[in-house]
């Protein structure tokens, strides 16, 4: 149960992070920084079994490997551009969060071309 132990690191991170706040600002930003860091091991452990299990369903398509591949780089760039820009927004600065927002939306719109074009190759061939 890998929630539970997000939850939990999130609660103590939160409350210690709350803590710290205002009496010590520099060490405010450490606990953020480290609670979120602790979540995101987490996730990305119990992430590679979800991982595999969508490299076989891939395979069992028969859907082209870098497709596969694609996707799941369009879906790092969003998880990793909103983990950063949700940091910054945590520090208060929001104008570079927003940015960084707007950098991964471009990012993943030309990650996409290649999906679309096979996409629009498949649909003439099926024409």
């Amino acid at each position: 149960m890998q929630i539970v132990k997000v939850v939990g690191v999130g609660l103590i991170g939160a409350l210690v992070a709350g803590m710290l706040r205002q009496e010590k600002s520099e060490l405010y930003i450490v606990a953020v920084i480290a609670g979120s860091a602790l979540i995101l091991v987490i996730v990305l452990s119990s992430l590679t079994e979800v991982i595999t299990q969508f490299g076989i369903l891939v395979g069992k398509s028969g859907v082209d490997e870098s497709l596969f591949a694609g996707v799941l780089k369009i879906i790092g760039v969003g998880y990793i551009t909103e983990y950063a820009a949700a940091l910054c927004t945590d520090f208060g600065i929001t104008s570079i969060a927003n940015k960084m927002q707007l950098a991964g939306k471009v990012a993943i719109f030309f990650m996409t071309m290649p999906i679309l074009t096979n996409l629009v190759n498949v649909i003439s061939a099926m024409l």
